[in-house]
């Protein structure tokens, strides 16, 4: 019975940190491809004028969503590791640092993730969309 647990235990946190790595790798390649539209086609950017903007900013959305999700998903994913390291140590198989930094680095990711797409949309806007006079 004991073991059963253990195993579903086991299961569970594998299963969310390979969702969250397949969450970062697939935000992080939306986000860059929407980023990148304006770049792609300089053509259909100065046909689209204002409107291209509208990619990249999905792209912003997007990570935004993306950091108040992880924030959930993390949290619980804790709480998962938190047990499962407990049976670990309780059974000596291993001991733990008390320090966990992958929570911080991923929300530090992500909010990075978000900031430059937002700095993108500054430089498609203001440069390609020729609103700043390059000098």
């Amino acid at each position: 019975m004991q073991h059963d647990r253990d195993a579903l235990l086991w299961d569970e946190y594998k299963y969310r940190h390979d969702h969250i790595w397949k969450k970062l790798f697939q935000i992080t390649a939306a986000v860059v491809l929407l980023g990148a539209v304006p770049y792609l086609k300089p053509d259909i950017t100065r046909v689209l004028q204002g409107w291209i903007l509208i990619a990249p900013l999905l792209g912003t959305v997007l990570s935004l969503i993306t950091l108040f999700l992880m924030h959930f998903e993390l949290a619980l994913f804790a709480r998962i590791a938190g047990a499962h390291r407990r049976i670990q140590e309780e059974q000596g198989m291993i001991r733990h640092a008390r320090g966990n930094y992958f929570r911080p680095l991923v929300m530090i990711y992500v909010a990075f993730l978000c900031l430059v797409s937002l700095a993108n949309v500054a430089v498609v806007r203001l440069l390609w969309l020729g609103l700043l006079p390059v000098v």
